[in-house]
């Protein structure tokens, strides 16, 4: 499977000029032949505390139509409003499945997250060309007990706006989720600088493999291109059967 990361320097709570970029992005995967494209954390706004500007109702039927133009499948970010308030979600939306749904379960209470978002209730996993996929973002990253609840997924998805303050912080917790978990993490982060002036350039966007190593990246501007090559698939595979650790969870 080829797989593209949108690395892109988000507009500070601007959705139609996101858009744009975003459907760009698009026409440059569709000549790369990405099959799967993963955008950051509320793709349309950046990291905003402000949920009148990241909540978007029309996020859904925006990225269906990028997705059916093209055919590739997405993974984007964006706000939901549910009864019980604003919710910082995850989505999958393939020419044949979804949209799939997470909500970030960890909210990121160092910036007040949590004062106007609420959390997402349970992991969410699906299947894309025969490999199962989970959902994540971006603070999720911090905690292990909760990619454990994604197990047995091959290919476990981090969204982030992640500052580059801390990225030291995000490569490690990438690797350790994939030695751990037995499986690939793909974190894909924002670059850039937000409207509060936070930088996020210094933080990219990795694949790593079972082992922990990092999968070679092709780049194309604000695209990043990975192939997730069936042989590779098949050594994690054959890696979760040689040394089951997951089944002494």
């Amino acid at each position: 499977m080829i797989i593209g990361g949108a690395a892109l320097d988000i507009a500070w709570e601007d959705p139609a000029k996101n858009m744009e970029k975003i459907a760009d992005i698009f026409d440059q995967a569709f000549k790369k032949h990405v099959e799967l494209l993963v955008f950051p954390e509320m793709s349309l706004s950046g990291f905003s505390l402000n949920p009148e500007k990241t909540c978007t109702p029309y996020s859904d039927s925006f990225f269906d139509g990028l997705v059916r133009k093209t055919s590739i499948a997405a993974v984007y970010g964006h706000v939901e409003r549910e009864e019980s308030g604003y919710v910082n979600c995850a989505s999958f939306l393939s020419t044949d499945l979804g949209p799939v749904t997470y909500g970030k379960r960890k909210l990121f209470t160092y910036a007040d997250e949590h004062k106007s978002y609420v959390p997402g209730r349970q992991a969410i996993s699906l299947i894309h060309q025969g490999i199962e996929i989970s959902l994540n973002v971006c603070y999720d990253l911090r905690f292990p007990e909760l990619f454990r609840e994604n197990v047995p997924a091959e290919l476990m998805v981090v969204i982030a706006n992640w500052p580059s303050a801390r990225a030291r912080h995000w490569e490690v917790l990438l690797r350790a989720r994939a030695v751990e978990n037995q499986c690939f993490t793909l974190g894909v982060n924002r670059t850039g600088s937000d409207g509060k002036g936070v930088e996020y350039g210094g933080t990219k966007s990795m694949l790593i493999d079972h082992n922990g190593d990092e999968v070679e990246v092709e780049k194309v501007g604000e695209l990043l291109i990975w192939e997730l090559k069936d042989e590779a698939v098949e050594r994690m595979r054959a890696w979760r059967r040689k040394f089951p650790a997951l089944e002494d969870m």
